[in-house]
């Protein structure tokens, strides 16, 4: 009980920072602080040694100066994250490098789409947000049969169904039609599905306890990493 109500706790605490954010327009100073927080816990736990992850920042640097101011590889960018991500989940001895790689390619497409649309920007993060919260709630309320046992141990079939329903009328509410909604919600399951894939297998429970029960930053931009890439295509192809 007490752990979900810190659980709670800090998850209200989250969405009020995220709202005074959207209203007083301190946008970078969010993505700043998710960055940190994201690049705290890649060090933490120790996925490459310490030169590596300097190359993989030094390289993300580089793409974003190219992007910034040249254009380069802009249109191209969700492409070179699911390259990444391919890789990582194909790979076996070079895995946890890619996924340091694909991350740090997350935080340069949330930068761009913040830079494009601060209303997806925002977006992106509340129904990642709603979707896990849904999912928590009456994943613990009803339990049930569990989805994939071995990659993620508590996650139910009831809590997974109910949220993803949920999720999907939120985003009708919102304008967008029934075949986009539907495919955000599943981009959302799959998402958190991928990182409890790399902390299986890197034998872990939480990346860290920085944000307490909920883990780490990279414990709640799980459901947020595949559904950026797809609302940057949408934004890049204007559909």
């Amino acid at each position: 009980m007490v752990a979900d109500f810190n659980r709670l706790y800090v998850g209200i605490s989250l969405l009020i920072a995220v709202c005074f954010s959207y209203i007083f327009n301190l946008d970078l100073l969010l993505l700043s602080v998710i960055v940190l927080f994201i690049l705290y816990d890649l060090f933490s736990v120790k996925l490459t040694n310490l030169i590596v992850q300097l190359l993989i920042i030094a390289f993300i640097l580089i793409l974003y100066i190219l992007i910034k101011e040249y254009k380069i590889l802009f249109d191209y960018l969700y492409l070179i994250q699911i390259f990444f991500i391919l890789l990582t989940i194909l790979s076996s001895k070079y895995r946890f490098i890619l996924f340091n790689i694909s991350v740090c390619t997350f935080c340069l497409i949330l930068f761009f789409i913040n830079y494009t649309d601060r209303y997806i920007f925002y977006l992106i993060i509340f129904i990642s947000f709603f979707n896990d919260t849904m999912a928590y709630i009456f994943g613990s309320k009803i339990k049930g049969p569990l989805i994939l046992p071995n990659i993620s141990p508590k996650k139910t079939w009831s809590g997974t169904l109910i949220s993803f329903f949920l999720s999907t009328f939120v985003l009708i509410l919102l304008n967008f039609n029934i075949l986009f909604s539907i495919l955000i919600s599943i981009f959302l399951f799959l998402g958190d599905i991928f990182f409890s894939f790399i902390k299986r297998s890197l034998n872990i429970k939480d990346f860290s306890s920085t944000l307490g029960n909920h883990g780490g930053m990279l414990d709640r931009i799980d459901s947020m990493f595949l559904i950026s890439i797809f609302f940057q295509f949408i934004l890049i192809t204007k559909l």
